[in-house]
């Protein structure tokens, strides 16, 4: 049975190493191809909103014109802010609020597919703010759409809940690209071919059982190599050839 060392797979790898490398080229080809010429690329836009129950913002904002030891914002009102957040949330996955954006961008999009290009999501559980994510083919129209949806956000709290107030965080500036990663892609796809490549080649000389060289004799089994055979049939050497041909028979001595 063969014996499986960490140098005889080396050895495989360098024998057989211009058709991994080939493998891995022809790969990263394929996967270069189609992130540039038939994927669909998608950017994201993404901003946030801060989320009160109402005293916090409007402390913070008086706090402005007073010294700090003024300020009067208690835990109850981070708690009760912190409760409210989860509330907001669901608030804004309703439909409604994509309907309002349809309108409000010209019934571009319907309502269904504008929630499915969005993402709308609390930071974390201890966290005041939701982020709010939209994806499109263009950075131009990912950012219009979270920016439309970020200006409808507080108008649209304080018709559900009239005490809460929301604030726009962060407005988004630029839109990143989210896919196809074509770097990433790329090297993968290759690095796959050639994971793959060597998977054929190892298979193959795993049930080829044949013995080619000594070397195969030394690697493959416990036993030693007390001499070897020459080829004639086929040796290339010009004395056999001669012989083979029956100079020396003619020769005189």
């Amino acid at each position: 049975m063969n014996n499986i060392s960490l140098i005889s797979l080396l050895k495989l790898a360098l024998k057989h190493i211009y058709a991994l490398i080939l493998a891995g080229v022809v790969f990263a080809a394929i996967a270069f191809s189609y992130c540039k010429f038939v994927a669909v690329p998608k950017y994201s836009a993404t901003g946030s909103i801060l989320v009160t129950n109402g005293s916090i913002i409007n402390d913070t904002q008086s706090s402005a014109t007073s010294s700090t030891s003024s300020r009067n914002i208690s835990y109850t009102d981070i708690n009760a802010s912190l409760q409210l957040a989860d509330t907001i949330n669901d608030i804004l996955n309703t439909n409604d609020i994509y309907k309002e954006l349809s309108n409000e961008d010209g019934n571009r999009y319907t309502y269904s597919n504008l929630k499915s290009r969005s993402s709308v999501k609390r930071r974390s559980t201890d966290s005041l703010f939701i982020d709010v994510t939209f994806v499109a083919s263009t950075p131009e129209e990912a950012l219009r759409l979270a920016n439309k949806f970020l200006n409808l956000t507080p108008d649209y709290v304080k018709d559900y809940i009239p005490s809460a107030n929301t604030a726009i965080a962060t407005q988004p500036d630029r839109a990143g690209k989210t896919y196809p990663r074509t770097s990433l892609y790329t090297m993968t796809a290759g690095l796959c071919g050639v994971i793959l490549a060597y998977a054929v080649v190892y298979i193959i000389s795993l049930t080829n059982n044949s013995i080619k060289d000594e070397d195969d004799i030394v690697n493959h089994y416990d036993i030693p190599v007390l001499g070897n055979v020459p080829d004639f049939a086929n040796a290339k050497s010009k004395e056999y050839s001669t012989y083979k041909k029956g100079g020396y028979g003619n020769a005189e001595y």
